[in-house]
């Protein structure tokens, strides 16, 4: 490859020109996502396609999707040849999405094994990525360089990449934190795979649902009671800001995006559109937004505001909750633990009741 000179970048405000990552439960309408924002944009599915992998199927129901299943790393590399030799002849594909992630490192994983097995002649065939090259995760590691290499090649081509894969809550713990951490919504992936995608995506998404809940007393005899708790609403939030809850993030400007998008409507696209465009356009240089002391680096977190009459800033209660929760004495945090499973929760990241909220601040005091 040739030397490139060195050029002042200029930052598009096309949609085309951004990698995106975005992680959810099932269900979410990620892949409906993908199909609408190419129609959204091209009026015509051919320019692009989802690759569903491995035991991933769940595009049979979507209309209108330009579409191949791919189960196996030989699949995978005939596909990228196809790709990027036939650009502009045979396809004019420009958005390429991977339905899913969690299907696709598996399967370069077995490739990882083949070749250490063809290649080194281990005294014992491996049948573990962990022990592949020694161990140590270097077998792990080989697998995350290879997809790596992959999507390089196809971004060289031209190609904008989307990829897709579901979540889970982690216990996010910093190294030399003598504290039990924090639960944080993230990736399912394995942490090496995770790190490999935060690279290669200008922006990571995360789909979470709020839901709303209200509580019945109900009698159980004997005098007592018994508190149930239902769900009232539900709303899909797709996240593209982090907190301290949710994984999320991307190279915006600060204040040109928002913290997340209500994703609530039959056809979302137009809106999710407009609104990374709109993120993008505020970037420039010319556009962009001073960050607010909350998004400063080395700014203290705020307290909790109380809003004059109309109850309480929940997000800001939780927040000075998790900084204060990191200092707290073990019995505090068991204490705290015990408070939101009686309550029917496992972590903040849940929509706690202010009552609640309330209790386990007057246990940090």
């Amino acid at each position: 490859m040739a030397f490139q000179k060195p050029n002042i970048n200029s930052i598009s405000t096309d949609i085309r020109d951004l990698s995106i990552y975005i992680r959810t439960i099932k269900k979410f309408g990620k892949s409906t996502l993908f199909r609408d924002v190419i129609m959204e944009k091209y009026k015509d599915p051919s320019y692009g396609l989802l690759i569903s992998i491995g035991k991933e199927k769940g595009d049979k129901l979507l209309d209108n999707l330009n579409r191949t299943h791919v189960d196996t790393y030989k699949e995978f590399m005939e596909l990228k040849q196809w790709l990027i030799s036939a650009k502009g002849t045979e396809h004019h594909i420009e958005i390429i999405g991977f339905d899913t992630c969690d299907e696709l490192f598996p399967i370069f994983e077995a490739e990882v094994i083949r070749k250490y097995n063809v290649e080194e002649k281990p005294s014992k065939l491996c049948t573990s990525i962990k022990a592949a090259y020694g161990g140590y995760n270097r077998g792990v590691e080989e697998t995350a360089n290879m997809v790596k290499s992959y999507m390089d090649d196809l971004d060289k081509a031209g190609f904008t990449l989307w990829a897709i894969a579901h979540t889970k809550y982690k216990n996010i713990k910093q190294k030399g934190d003598m504290t039990d951490g924090y639960m944080q919504l993230t990736s399912n992936l394995p942490a090496n795979y995770e790190a490999i995608l935060g690279d290669i995506f200008d922006m990571t998404l995360t789909g979470i649902i709020d839901r709303e809940f209200d509580e019945e007393e109900i009698d159980i005899g004997n005098g007592k009671k018994n508190t149930k708790r239902y769900t009232t609403d539900a709303i899909r939030k797709l996240y593209f800001r982090g907190t301290n809850l949710i994984d999320a993030g991307g190279r915006f400007a600060a204040g040109s995006v928002p913290e997340y998008l209500v994703f609530d409507e039959p056809n979302m696209a137009k809106k999710f559109i407009d609104t990374i465009e709109k993120g993008m356009e505020g970037s420039r240089s010319e556009n962009a937004v001073a960050p607010t002391p909350i998004e400063t680096i080395g700014e203290p977190e705020p307290e909790p505001v109380m809003a004059d009459d109309e109850g309480i800033d929940v997000e800001a209660l939780k927040q000075s909750i998790l900084n204060r929760f990191k200092n707290a004495s073990r019995d505090i945090k068991i204490a705290i633990k015990n408070t939101l499973r009686e309550n029917g929760h496992e972590s903040l990241a849940e929509d706690v009741a202010v009552s609640v909220l309330q209790e386990i601040d007057s246990m940090l005091k």
